[in-house]
């Protein structure tokens, strides 16, 4: 198929597309592609009069727009909505696997070619996470599988969320407020908004009252 460039102006999210990112996920994306651009076309149709629908791509086509990009490599296809739907959801939803010896393997080389910071700046891992796979000895299956069950402890979940404007409000101010205390406890998340959210849980677990 033929890569084109289209105008960001030009490109519209699709409005039933169920994919959401959170803001941790987002800045590790826009990390990405300040590092090495659009890499992988977003995937549209046409819609209204000039216009196109994004069916794969509306979260990289929300970081462009706010990196104020002029343009963006499109794949076009003329599809119904239905095919439109199936498309987006097969594009989304298949995905292989990681073999962990490999990508352990991987993780040391670049681990030892560049600062553990870069490479959380563009990975979903902590720094937990990513010396426990870079420590996955191949040769020893009962080393894989409990250095395996150690990344998985590790590495950072997602939670997308969703608040009424008041509900926002209270959220915002309640984490402002134990913000200095998360930035101060262990960095075992990258995340301070996410510590921050996680203590004042914790806060509650804690004083709450048996029944």
């Amino acid at each position: 198929m033929k890569v084109i460039e289209i105008p960001i102006s030009k490109l519209c999210e699709a409005p039933w597309n169920p994919n959401q990112m959170d803001e941790g996920v987002k800045h590790l994306l826009k990390n990405s592609l300040s590092r090495y651009g659009l890499v992988e076309p977003l995937v549209v149709r046409p819609s209204g009069e000039d216009g196109f629908e994004v069916l794969s791509g509306n979260q990289r086509l929300k970081v462009l727009s706010e990196m104020n990009k002029e343009s963006a490599p499109c794949v076009i296809v003329e599809l119904g909505d239905m095919e439109a739907m199936l498309l987006t959801q097969a594009i989304n939803g298949i995905k292989g696997q990681d073999d962990l010896a490999l990508k352990g393997i991987l993780l040391k080389e670049l681990l030892s070619a560049m600062p553990e910071s870069e490479i959380l700046s563009l990975l979903p891992e902590t720094s937990n996470s990513l010396q426990t796979l870079a420590a996955i000895n191949k040769e020893s299956l009962a080393d894989h599988l409990k250095a395996w069950e150690q990344a998985q402890t590790a590495k950072l979940s997602h939670l997308q969320l969703q608040f009424t404007r008041p509900q926002l409000e209270t959220v915002q101010e309640a984490v402002s407020l134990i913000m200095p205390v998360a930035k101060n406890s262990p960095k075992d998340n990258p995340n301070t908004r996410s510590t921050a959210i996680f203590l004042l849980c914790k806060f509650y677990i804690e004083r709450r009252q048996p029944e």
